[in-house]
Parts: C-alpha cells; sequence; structure tokens
C-alpha cells in the first residue's frame, strides 16, 4: 500500500469529527428560524465577503478519483480603523485584514502564499515585528484545518486572546483612495497546493502540484456597533413594558 493510500484513508476516517472542528473555525452557528433577530444598529455575524476556490484535480485510488475539496475564504475584511481614521484613510493605511480560510480537503495542504491589492501592498507581521508580503510556514493550512488573520469587529481583543485560536496579523498599507469607508476593493489572495508528503521538519516535501488564486471583492468594515445580542422572540416581556 503506497503512503498516499495509507495517508488519504487514515485522514479520511476521522473526517466527519473533523469536519464538526471546521464549522466552529468557520464560525458557523444553527438559529432556530424565527426565533432570532438582531436591532438594526446591530452587527451582523459575519461581515466580510466569502469565497470558495476549488482544489481540482483530485487523486486516483483504487480506481476510482478522490475529491481534493475546496478552500474557503469567509468573513473577508478590510477593518475599520479603530484610532483616527480619517487620518489612516487619507493616508491609504494602515489596515489590518480579517479572515479565515479553512482546508476542507483530506488529501491536500494548503498554503497561503500571499494577497495582493490593486493599490498598495499586504504585508504580515510576525511575533517579532518582522514584516513579509509572504506569511511563510504561518500560512500553511493542514487537512481540515483553518488560518485565522486579525479580530473581528464584534469580538474584543481580550476576548480573543482567551478563545484559543492562533491568529496572524495581515496589514494593508498604500492604498491610495482605492480603499474608503462604506465601499469595497479587490483582494486576491495565492495559494500553493500539496500532497501529503511531509518531511522531518514538518513542512511539504514535494513540490507544489498546483498554484491558485482567487480575487474577492473586499469591504471595509463599519464604523464600530453595538456587539451582538440575540433576542428570542417568543419571551413576553415584563408587564408594563413593551415588545420589539
Amino acid at each position: 500500500m503506497s503512503a498516499f493510500t495509507r495517508t488519504t484513508r487514515r485522514i479520511a476516517t476521522g473526517t466527519a469529527i473533523s469536519a464538526l472542528g471546521l464549522a466552529v473555525a468557520l464560525g458557523t452557528t444553527a438559529c432556530s428560524s424565527g426565533k432570532i433577530s438582531q436591532t438594526n444598529n446591530q452587527e451582523a455575524a459575519i461581515n466580510g465577503a466569502n469565497g470558495t476556490l476549488s482544489l481540482a484535480p483530485g487523486e486516483q485510488l483504487d480506481g476510482q478519483t478522490v475529491d481534493p475539496g475546496s478552500i474557503a475564504i469567509r468573513n473577508l475584511q478590510i477593518m475599520y480603523p479603530s484610532n483616527n481614521a480619517d487620518l489612516v484613510f487619507d493616508e491609504g493605511g494602515p489596515f489590518k485584514l480579517v479572515f479565515t480560510i479553512a482546508n476542507d480537503s483530506v488529501i491536500r495542504k494548503v498554503k497561503l502564499t500571499g494577497i495582493t491589492a490593486v493599490k498598495g501592498k499586504v504585508e504580515f507581521i510576525n511575533s517579532a515585528g518582522a514584516r513579509s508580503t509572504n506569511p511563510g510556514d504561518a500560512g500553511l493550512i493542514g487537512p481540515n484545518t483553518a488560518l485565522n488573520a486579525g479580530v473581528p469587529s464584534n469580538l474584543s481583543t481580550d476576548e480573543a486572546k482567551d478563545d484559543g485560536i492562533s491568529r496572524i496579523d495581515a496589514e494593508l498599507t498604500g492604498t491610495g483612495d482605492t480603499v474608503t469607508a462604506g465601499l469595497s476593493t479587490p483582494l486576491t489572495l495565492h495559494f500553493e497546493i500539496y500532497d501529503l508528503e511531509t518531511g522531518a521538519d514538518g513542512k511539504p516535501r514535494n513540490a507544489p502540484i498546483a498554484k491558485k488564486s482567487i480575487t474577492i471583492t473586499t469591504p471595509v468594515d463599519g464604523t464600530p456597533l453595538p456587539d451582538r445580542q440575540d433576542v428570542v422572540r417568543d419571551v413576553q416581556p415584563p408587564a408594563g413594558e413593551g415588545g420589539h
């Protein structure tokens, strides 16, 4: 049995469990239709743009083609500056990016190698403060795992520190007038696709199978709004108080 066959079957066995964790990473929530509402001045659960990129072609295994899956980009957005917003927009940055990239494949690793903008550049900042247009090993996404960047506006910094999610730091600068509050701008995400063969250092052993890109029209997050609060419509208000 080949290394590919052994590895693929081992990972495929845990796909259902991994998929559940992946759904959590994507921020998937279930709510009863008609029971939950948000007031008009509260933030939506997901403010950003979404996109999906197929990892085709698949692999032949025992005479059948194994679906390579896809990567899902969720909640991609340019954050509204928390301080000196007018100055930041006038100077074309810096703007923080927020996104989640999930790899639902059981036979592919995916590596984010960079993000490009119509004007300006996106840099990734590591814990030492070093900047690069390529996130390096931090951009590697294994099967049924996700990569997160930035802190969404409906999550406080303290909450983000305690939620156990690892996040990379991505910053967009030099945009000129291409980034404006209330409008959207294209961002292109670039990826390398790898098989599951791994070297002793934990990095992909073989050259990329393919290189793929996806361009997503990305919104600028609105000015800060009150934290989201779910209201159960069927609950009766106390006597003397009206509902909504």
